[in-house]
């Protein structure tokens, strides 16, 4: 795709909410015209919006040219006078998606301001976090693994799982599998600790030669330590990624209590098919209210 139709595509997916938005806020823009269609009017406002929509829906993407989305703008501008002078604008699918898309945009705008307001973590609270996963930061490893996929019977996966957690070292590890099972794949990669992700308590705890054996629902993975090297993190390097990280818990944890405070205050019903047992399940997974709400 070339950066004319990927920057067409972007605009298609924008459309309603550049729209949405200049529908609703005619009065309130006051910045300067970038473009006129048949009188009507395209502000620098309205531009910098689509640019931004764009640069959103492509991350890691070169930054459109303004030229190129005030193209897209018109272009978006003369279908839409078409569709109106065609009474498109009467559509009930059409005016169904504008609502949708006017709720959606409340419900994001809503859930943006509400985020907004919550507090970066403090210094201290990165400290703690920092001294509180040491195998991530201050003590965190580089681990060269072992992994061999065996294929074996259920009723093989818990006894020969054992029996590789019994054995030291990478070969003897593969050697036992391949006389048990009936396909066994062994590969060797390293693994730096933040990329281990649940297995990472266990593995921070192992010795070169140890196994972790994990059944699975064809057979078993059994993970052998083969190396470690150590590669700390300090602190001054790590706090930008504690500070984000802990950050955007903070702003999950607004958003669920938001969502359950606006539950209790709430009259739902729910109806059909979806009468019984509906409200108390959603309420207890701590889900936000969809824009339809």
């Amino acid at each position: 795709m070339n950066i004319r139709s990927a920057c067409s595509l972007s605009l298609t997916l924008v459309c309603a909410a550049v729209l949405v938005t200049a529908c609703g806020r005619k009065s309130d823009d006051t910045s300067a015209m970038v473009a006129t269609v048949n009188g009507e009017n395209i502000t620098q406002d309205q531009l910098d919006y689509a640019t931004k929509l764009i640069a959103t829906a492509r991350p890691g993407a070169s930054a459109p040219e303004a030229a190129q989305v005030l193209q897209g703008l018109v272009e978006q501008r003369l279908a839409v006078q078409k569709a109106e002078k065609d009474k498109l604008d009467r559509n009930p699918g059409v005016l169904q998606s504008l609502e949708a898309a006017r709720k959606d945009a409340l419900a994001r705008y809503y859930v943006e301001q509400l985020t907004a307001k919550v507090p970066k973590p403090t210094a201290d609270e990165i400290k703690q976090y920092y001294d509180g996963h040491p195998a991530n930061f201050a003590q965190r490893n580089v681990y060269t693994i072992q992994k061999a996929d065996a294929r074996v019977t259920p009723d093989q996966a818990g006894p020969l799982a054992a029996l590789a957690q019994g054995v030291t070292g990478a070969a003897a590890v593969a050697d036992l599998l391949k006389s048990k099972a009936s396909a066994v794949n062994v590969t060797q990669s390293a693994q730096p600790a933040e990329s281990l992700g649940p297995l990472l308590p266990k593995i921070s705890t192992m010795t070169v030669g140890q196994t972790i054996a994990i059944p699975q629902p064809q057979g078993l993975t059994a993970l052998t330590v083969v190396a470690i090297q150590p590669q700390p993190v300090p602190l001054a390097q790590a706090q930008a990624g504690i500070e984000q990280a802990l950050w955007n818990q903070k702003k999950r944890e607004a958003l669920v209590a938001e969502s359950k405070a606006l539950r209790a205050s709430a009259r739902i019903t729910y109806l059909g098919k979806f009468a019984a047992g509906t409200d108390s399940a959603t309420a207890a997974s701590g889900t936000a209210p969809s824009a339809s709400q």
